[in-house]
């Protein structure tokens, strides 16, 4: 599948997935300990949800939730990405929930039958077997 997020930078991507990951909290944080509350991340979502880049807004809101006191903001955290240790690519039955634009880095586990729905563009997470 290629899609308009496919060429974003790896670490912008892993940026994505973790305000998708923890978008409530986020919110919550903002709202609660920044000057501008949650404005920062309603405009990058309002970027994403619009197919435009979002470097800049990401940043932004790193920015802002450095300045509200987290001190890992969006790009500290490390260790983000797909790590398939354990994972037995022979077993069909063993799939993995992505990304439905290739837009972040963020994964999942199925838990039942059919893909939830991405946070950000409120598609059908893309199933994958590993």
């Amino acid at each position: 599948m290629t899609d308009q997020y496919s060429g974003l930078a790896a670490a912008t991507r892993a940026g994505i997935a973790h305000v998708c990951e923890r978008l409530e909290r986020i919110r919550e944080d903002l709202q609660n300990h920044s000057a501008q509350g949650a404005a920062p991340l309603d405009h990058l979502m309002t970027v994403l949800r619009a197919g435009e880049d979002p470097t800049v807004p990401l940043e932004a809101l790193h920015e802002a939730l450095l300045a509200a006191g987290d001190a890992r903001g969006i790009n500290g955290g490390q260790g983000r990405g797909l790590n398939l240790i354990g994972a037995d690519s022979t077993m069909p039955e063993e799939s993995v929930l992505l990304c439905p634009t290739d837009l972040c880095s963020r994964y999942g586990w199925p838990d039942g039958p059919g893909a939830p729905p991405c946070r950000i563009s409120g598609r059908p997470l893309r199933t994958e077997r590993l």
